[in-house]
């Protein structure tokens, strides 16, 4: 991933789309690492869940409250 681009969340599926919806809502675009579905289409198997969510460093902060007040 590129210096400029850090982890905001990572964990199940239902989070996952809580969080994509409410980080569009103040239009935030996120970068989405999801390995289980690169594994797939690459003809592998991985049997992990776990998405990962990273946001422009510029907007970290901004992601960070919205997901903490989203996930309590």
């Amino acid at each position: 991933m590129q210096p400029d681009y850090l982890c905001v969340f990572s964990g199940n599926h239902i989070d996952f789309l809580n969080v994509i919806d409410s980080l569009g809502k103040i239009n935030i675009n996120p970068i989405i690492k999801n390995e289980s579905e690169s594994a797939r289409l690459a003809g592998f198997g991985v049997i992990s869940d776990k998405k990962t969510i990273y946001v422009h460093r510029d907007e970290y902060v901004k992601a960070e409250v919205l997901i903490k007040t989203i996930l309590q």
